[in-house]
């Protein structure tokens, strides 16, 4: 038996107590994936990808899932890395496939939105004057991929909401005989290389029927964090930006996102909820695109010219990100609370901060306008 604790951060200390208590005295053997892990690397070095442990981590029990269920769901909310997961693995199972490494296959998949057409669209219909039976898009996939001709991986992915309109249509498909039966009578067996992966936000509307017959992997935004997303946006702008304020804006991320983050989590009232992560990469766009204009205009700015827009770049920023969301009340309490944080001693790399946000002014009343 395969066991692995995919519970999330908060249930792992819970379910390794609950397995020490079962089986006293024994320790799980760790397996050897170092193969699996330079792999890895050498994809995430391609697709500017930050490798952190919690990443290595769902890549492999994403990896594990598979080779026990051929049908499993991942479970979790946007930037939990569910699609970079699947997109990673199947191009390192490919990677290790040419090395000769790991026995491994090929991957081959299709993805398909199962809420973005109708239930007929889907797996099929019969025309209601003509009565002549068209199949539909679930149907073509699989035969697809069931009749391929050689060994690879098939996947075929379906990334969309989870309800009882269509995914108890698949529920012969995720038990043992992994039988597709259709409307027209026709029954697609699928092959012993194929996999069936779901990705959705939540089981809310899946019922116990279909989520038993899966496998679960549970991925939270909060096991990756917006540093990764940082790391690789930093390496996307210029070189001389990189070079000349990739520090600072290091330094100018660390002392003001978390900060400000769990206070507008803590004290404002947003009118429209939106996920941290979310705000954090509106305010690494708004950067970037003042950063790309600047490097438009003079491909050499000077150095201590471009510290200071930057500073003004990310405060700006800030205001139409990290404190977008909040009504007007919650507005007036992030603008006082970023004026003090940015009034009191800055860390080192990012030193005394040149043009400060006016005191008269809301810091939503104020704009940079580079000269």
């Amino acid at each position: 038996a395969v066991v692995s604790t995919q519970s999330g951060h908060y249930g792992r200390a819970l379910f390794e107590g609950i397995l020490s208590d079962l089986f006293p005295g024994i320790e799980q053997p760790t397996p050897d994936y170092d193969v699996f892990i330079k792999a890895a690397q050498t994809i995430c070095a391609d697709k500017n990808l930050q490798l952190t442990d919690s990443f290595t981590e769902k890549l492999i029990q994403t990896y594990e899932m598979m080779i026990v269920r051929h049908g499993f769901m991942m479970v979790g909310e946007p930037f939990a890395g569910k699609t970079v997961v699947i997109d990673c693995l199947a191009e390192m199972l490919t990677l290790l496939n040419s090395q000769g490494q790991m026995d491994e296959l090929r991957v081959h998949y299709k993805v398909i939105n199962p809420k973005s057409i109708t239930m007929g669209q889907l797996f099929g219909q019969f025309d209601p004057v003509s009565h002549e039976w068209t199949d539909g898009v679930v149907a073509n996939t699989f035969r697809e991929q069931a009749s391929a001709g050689n060994d690879d991986r098939r996947w075929v992915l379906f990334d969309g909401p989870v309800d009882t309109l269509w995914i108890e249509s698949m529920n012969t498909v995720l038990d043992d005989n992994k039988k597709l039966c259709l409307m027209s009578g026709e029954i697609i067996q699928l092959s012993n290389s194929m996999n069936l992966i779901f990705e959705t936000n939540d089981l809310s509307q899946a019922s116990p029927a279909t989520v038993s017959r899966c496998g679960m992997i549970y991925m939270e935004p909060g096991s990756l964090g917006w540093r990764p997303l940082f790391n690789s946006w930093l390496s996307t702008l210029p070189q001389k930006a990189q070079d000349s304020v990739g520090k600072l804006l290091t330094g100018l991320f660390d002392w003001v996102v978390d900060k400000s983050l769990r206070y507008v989590t803590k004290f404002c009232r947003e009118i429209v909820a939106t996920p941290q992560i979310n705000r954090v990469q509106s305010l690494m766009k708004i950067i970037g695109i003042f950063m790309n204009k600047t490097f438009a205009d003079d491909d050499n700015p000077d150095d201590k010219v471009l510290k200071t827009w930057t500073q003004c770049f990310f405060m700006f920023g800030c205001a139409w990100s990290l404190g977008a969301t909040v009504n007007s009340e919650g507005r007036e309490k992030f603008n006082e609370f970023l004026k003090e944080l940015l009034s009191s001693k800055p860390p080192p790399t990012v030193g005394k901060i040149d043009l400060p946000f006016p005191d008269s002014a809301s810091i939503y009343d104020a704009m940079f306008d580079k000269p």
